[in-house]
């Protein structure tokens, strides 16, 4: 064997050690972007659900100040914090398409609402549904049949705090808080990575100057 063959036969192993150590460099690598992108995907969703409270808490600082009792301060908190409710489960509007049966039961959400639009793009119409409950969920009398119209999968997670009725000029606070379920915002354990409980507890706050004792007589509801 010429000494050339034996130089290329002895440098031939080292490259290819040297190309599998870079391949799995950048795996490696690559892991690590996919989790902090990962990481700053679920930080945005979190945001995004904790500015629905701060607005929600708005909401319910408003009502009580233009004098609605605490039972319509909670259902104007309800209402404006439908984005972290999850499912609508009232009303219950039976499914009696097979193929969308199907769909629900094997495929993601996101999958089933991109096949639903493709066939029928009118579909998004179901949300005035939505909207024209929403007057008559106001408008209950009592906490049975304001449910009964309207009511989401994870309306008990939210909760207001509403305080009594301060002098004129001082500090409304309305606070809302939920528990998130992280598996049911997320879907996948990837939270795991970050965080170690399955929920998360998120406050919005909302602070208005109180002026209507001027005009309003505190009743105590």
């Amino acid at each position: 064997m010429s000494p050339l063959a034996v130089w290329r036969g002895h440098d031939t192993q080292p490259a290819v050690a040297r190309a599998g150590q870079s391949l799995i460099e950048a795996c490696l690598a690559l892991l690590i972007l996919c989790l902090v992108f990962m990481g700053f995907f679920q930080v945005s969703q979190l945001i995004a659900a904790r500015q629905v409270l701060y607005h929600a808490a708005a909401r319910g600082a408003r009502a009580k100040m233009v004098g609605f009792n605490r039972f319509m301060v909670d259902k104007a908190v309800l209402v404006a914090a439908i984005p972290n409710a999850g499912r609508m489960v009232q009303p219950d509007i039976p499914n009696e398409d097979a193929a969308l049966r199907e769909w629900l039961a094997t495929e993601r959400t996101g999958v089933v609402w991109d096949r639903v639009m493709a066939a029928d793009p009118g579909m998004a119409d179901i949300h005035e549904v939505e909207r024209a409950r929403i007057p008559e969920f106001m408008g209950a009398q009592y906490w049975p049949w304001a449910r009964a119209v309207l009511d989401y999968e994870h309306w008990d997670t939210i909760q207001a705090s509403v305080p009594g009725w301060p002098g004129d000029g001082a500090t409304l606070d309305v606070r809302v808080r939920q528990q998130i379920d992280l598996r049911r915002l997320f879907g996948v354990g990837v939270y795991r990575t970050f965080y170690a409980d399955d929920t998360l507890e998120l406050e919005g706050q909302s602070r208005l100057e109180a002026h209507y004792p001027l005009y309003i007589e505190d009743q105590n509801w």
